[in-house]
């Protein structure tokens, strides 16, 4: 799940690189002094704490125009299957819109500093539940307005979602 890039949505900026998901881990913890990630989970064990932990990097002309077309914050949107019986419906509810902490308006003056010094800022940031229940759950990531940030993989940009099995 490394190098996926995050692109404006809208024909004029189709060819914009602004922001790279350079790193992306589903995890139980991550370490707040230095911002890294525990052990990689593939499914996670129920009622334990789960976290979307990922890297994102962008330069000064990307985050400038995310903020200046106000689409910063960028959110997590955490979503859980429903299930009736064994199987799923495919039905998906949402449980939780958080805002990640890189774009926040109190922060963007140090990544814009980041940014200046070093040609890009480099950010770790991450969203988690403390105890989900069994299922299969998901994280799509949006900008502050709820649009999908698009995600460039081997085909064409399709929106980032990150799932993940809990047992």
């Amino acid at each position: 799940m490394a190098g996926l890039c995050l692109w404006l949505a809208g024909p004029a900026a189709a060819q914009d690189e602004l922001v790279e998901i350079a790193e992306v881990r589903w995890t139980r913890a991550v370490d707040p002094l230095t911002r890294q990630p525990g052990a990689a989970l593939v499914t996670a064990p129920a009622r334990t704490p789960l976290t979307l932990w990922m890297r994102l990097r962008a330069g000064e002309a990307g985050l400038a125009r995310l903020a200046a077309d106000g689409r910063l914050p960028l959110r997590h949107r955490w979503f859980r299957e429903s299930f009736a019986g064994v199987s799923a419906e495919g039905v998906s509810e949402m449980t939780d819109s958080i805002v990640l902490e890189a774009g926040k308006r109190e922060l963007l003056g140090r990544l814009r500093r980041e940014a200046e010094a070093r040609g890009s800022f480099d950010w770790r940031t991450w969203s988690g539940k403390a105890r989900p229940g069994p299922g299969r759950w998901s994280v799509a990531v949006v900008y502050a307005d709820n649009t999908p940030v698009l995600c460039r993989g081997d085909g064409a940009p399709q929106p980032c979602r990150y799932a993940i099995t809990v047992k």
